[in-house]
């Protein structure tokens, strides 16, 4: 059956200009047709073409089924085509993650992992030479100490110290 452009604009409830619209854009391409010098256009054909290349509009989502939807794109495997809305819909939550991360990377809460990696290296090999060389600092003090207690002491205190310089540092 052929119709015109505003019988097309009257069955998807839109205006004239919004047919218009999606006739410049090339939507309806394969479905004009030429009678009597007026172009028309194949009503299946039109109506299919329209609703498979139009932005569907917004629908409120319930949280269940946004929930029910994320977990959906998330369990597809990155190979399969699914239709718009589900595209669309991964397209949005993965936008919204990224969105998220760079926030959290400028509030500095979100930090990477080459980073936390190459400090907690810096630290350990800080701690590991501080201890090392720990003998070294007070073997002076307890060649001529033959107090039990004064050693003990000595010894917890540079411990403190070795270990307090690098809470600082952190």
């Amino acid at each position: 059956m052929l119709i015109t452009f505003a019988d097309l604009a009257q069955l998807k409830n839109v205006s004239r200009s919004a047919v218009s619209q999606r006739k410049r854009t090339g939507i309806l391409e394969g479905a004009y047709v030429k009678h009597n010098g007026k172009t028309l256009l194949n009503k299946e054909l039109a109506i299919e073409l329209w609703d498979k290349n139009s932005v569907p509009a917004p629908s409120p989502i319930t949280a269940q089924t946004k929930k029910e939807l994320k977990k959906q794109v998330q369990d597809m495997p990155a190979d399969q085509i699914p239709d718009f809305s589900i595209s669309r819909a991964k397209k949005e939550f993965y936008t919204a993650e990224l969105a998220r991360i760079q926030v959290e990377q400028q509030k500095k809460e979100l930090i990477s992992a080459k980073e936390v990696e190459k400090k907690s290296f810096e630290m350990a090999v800080g701690i590991r030479e501080a201890f090392l060389t720990l003998p070294d600092r007070v073997s002076n003090l307890f060649a001529s100490e033959t107090d039990p207690t004064a050693i003990d002491s000595v010894m917890r205190q540079e411990i403190h110290s070795c270990l307090e310089r690098f809470v600082e540092a952190a």
